[in-house]
């Protein structure tokens, strides 16, 4: 039966979903510019929510109402969250009371038409000093099957993300590619192979393989990856 668009973006969160090494990678290494009042951006089903609960205030937000079902029932019982619709594309006026000092985006700028329009909205939620944190997509020669269907409109470089920060406000503090052996495979499924979704058997071999990509990522500067990590603080 064909993938809609929509069904690929759901059952593609749900296969991350079990990358529990990968994702806790993620969490190590962005955790340093985390502060107490989290703002996590389309949240989806909670990936990296769970990572994320010991914060002072956590306001998890998306745009669609299958998504922010799944965040009430899994988290809406704890104190210290709140589940929020939140659209890049609209305002955040609704969001402003909530002193929030860190906006994780975590795969999603990719998704939006205006980026810059949704950094300059972000930016504008944060108090002063305030971060935002971005998982992007990288190298705009990985761009294949699987990001048109994943409703991405492209993919980043070092220079265009550092210029549409500086542009919106925000001062770099961190840019930096991430998982420079992801970016393999994501080429062979993507641009050889011209898959629709990421295969489970690839997302399985790759969650063992995580320790060790972690390990000779610290000890060698990757040249490249699959991501780009990003922070930018409030001006």
């Amino acid at each position: 039966m064909p993938w809609e668009h929509h069904t690929i973006g759901s059952e593609t969160l749900k296969r991350m979903e079990t990358l529990d090494r990968y994702n806790e990678w993620i969490i190590e290494k962005i955790n340093p510019w985390i502060g107490n009042h989290v703002l996590e951006v389309g949240a989806g089903i909670g990936n990296f929510s769970g990572y994320l609960l010991d914060h002072e205030k956590l306001i998890l937000t998306d745009v669609q109402e299958e998504y922010l079902e799944a965040l009430r029932n899994k988290f809406g019982s704890l104190s210290t969250v709140t589940v929020e619709r939140y659209n890049l594309e609209e305002s955040g006026e609704h969001l402003r009371n909530y002193d929030i000092d860190t906006i994780l985006v975590l795969n999603v700028l990719e998704h939006i038409s205006d980026d810059s329009h949704a950094l300059r909205e972000m930016a504008s939620l944060l108090v002063p000093g305030g971060r935002i944190i971005l998982q992007l997509p990288a190298h705009r020669l990985l761009y294949g099957s699987l990001d048109r269907n994943l409703d991405h409109f492209r993919r980043y470089t070092r220079k265009d993300i550092t210029r549409k920060l500086s542009a919106n406000g925000l001062k770099s503090e961190y840019i930096c590619p991430f998982n420079m052996f992801g970016a393999l495979g994501w080429f062979i499924s993507s641009k050889i192979l011209r898959k629709k979704i990421l295969p489970k058997g690839q997302l399985r071999i790759f969650n063992r393989l995580t320790p060790l990509f972690i390990a000779l990522e610290r000890k060698i500067t990757a040249p490249f990856g699959l991501s780009i990590l990003a922070v930018g603080r409030k001006i």
